[in-house]
């Protein structure tokens, strides 16, 4: 009688504890795992569901080259398999890790709605033959004995509800506003600011014709800075010129006469060179220092040269002797001099009038 019980207890023991193992199958190709991290998941969690299970199948063979880095695939998270009919998760990555003949299916998704979520079941081998994100490889393209079919249905998943896991049955009444540690330090921080930024708009609004003065001021100053900078520029262009010596003076005449209308704010295309010191003398109130009024005469000696130049070739004054006085030509390093001369002249102008304290 004993023995009879030993035995049944052994057949028992053996249906609780060994039928699961070979319901599964001995075969390690039937070995499937699903793991959810993390294991109880929330509406609105980042929720990654790990599928694990062994294959023979390659599913790496046929797949674009481009989607596989070592020993991952990543699939399209776009497929009808990872899309949701009723929009209750929303799946973002989708990838098929290797591990010689066992795999790992890795689904990153996120659930908008509690209660048990479903995958539809799909082939995987057929989602791992895509050549890109929008066509699969045709049997015209691959032999037919190796578009082999691997179904594969996942398990559904719990979406757990919060309200349920807390025991809530109504939405809490309002609570008056808190600060939070450290709040008061940046309330009064920009009470402190925002007075300071009053203070100063009232200080600028007292203030501005004196800010709009300096402001115009300082327009007319980088003007006149421009203007200089002009001059000395087309001079140093003139000098490097391959021209005769006619049209050199006529060129120097122009820069010079453009410098002196800006300067002085009195158009001098029109003035002869007898008037040019007079109207200069004129536009300043007669406050020129001395350094600015020997620029003046430096520049009025030089129109009066440049006039020789342009008006006196092939004349007979031209043709007096001796030559080197009289002909209407430069010299020999004639040019050079006449625009280092011009240089300082504008600079001479620039100067400050120490003289009678300003500034012309």
């Amino acid at each position: 009688m004993k023995k009879i019980y030993v035995l049944a207890a052994s057949i028992l023991f053996s249906l609780i504890f060994l039928s699961p193992a070979f319901s599964q199958s001995s075969s390690t190709e039937d070995f499937v795992q699903q793991i959810l991290v993390p294991k109880d998941i929330y509406v609105g969690d980042h929720v990654q569901l790990h599928y694990t299970f062994n294959s023979p199948i390659d599913f790496f063979a046929l797949s674009d080259p481009s989607r596989i880095e070592g020993d991952v695939l990543t699939l399209n998270p776009k497929s009808p398999a990872f899309v949701s009919p009723d929009e209750s998760f929303t799946v973002n990555d989708v990838s098929l890790h290797r591990n010689g003949m066992s795999y790992t299916l890795l689904i990153a998704f996120i659930p908008w709605r509690p209660g048990q979520l479903e995958f539809p079941e799909f082939d995987l081998n057929e989602y791992c033959r895509t050549t890109d994100f929008t066509t699969t490889v045709t049997e015209s393209e691959v032999p037919i004995e190796n578009l082999v079919q691997y179904k594969m249905k996942l398990q559904s998943v719990t979406v757990l509800s919060l309200v349920e896991s807390m025991g809530a049955t109504g939405i809490r009444p309002a609570i008056s506003p808190r600060l939070l540690p450290g709040t008061t330090y940046t309330v009064w921080t920009l009470i402190i600011v925002g007075i300071l930024v009053l203070f100063a708009a009232g200080f600028a609004l007292a203030k501005m014709r004196a800010i709009k003065e300096a402001y115009y001021n300082l327009l007319e100053y980088l003007g006149f800075l421009k203007n200089v900078h002009t001059a000395k520029r087309g001079l140093k262009k003139l000098s490097e010129k391959n021209c005769d010596d006619g049209d050199f003076a006529a060129q120097w005449q122009k820069i010079v006469r453009n410098y002196l209308d800006y300067r002085f704010e009195v158009p001098f295309s029109s003035v002869t060179t007898k008037r040019i010191a007079s109207v200069i003398n004129t536009a300043t109130g007669n406050m020129l220092g001395e350094r600015q009024e020997n620029a003046v005469m430096d520049i009025v000696s030089l129109f009066m040269r440049t006039d020789y130049i342009i008006f006196a070739q092939n004349s007979i004054d031209s043709k007096q002797l001796p030559l080197e006085d009289h002909q209407a030509a430069f010299s020999e390093g004639e040019r050079n001099k006449i625009v280092e001369i011009t240089e300082k002249a504008i600079d001479g102008l620039e100067a400050k009038n120490t003289d009678e304290g300003g500034d012309l």
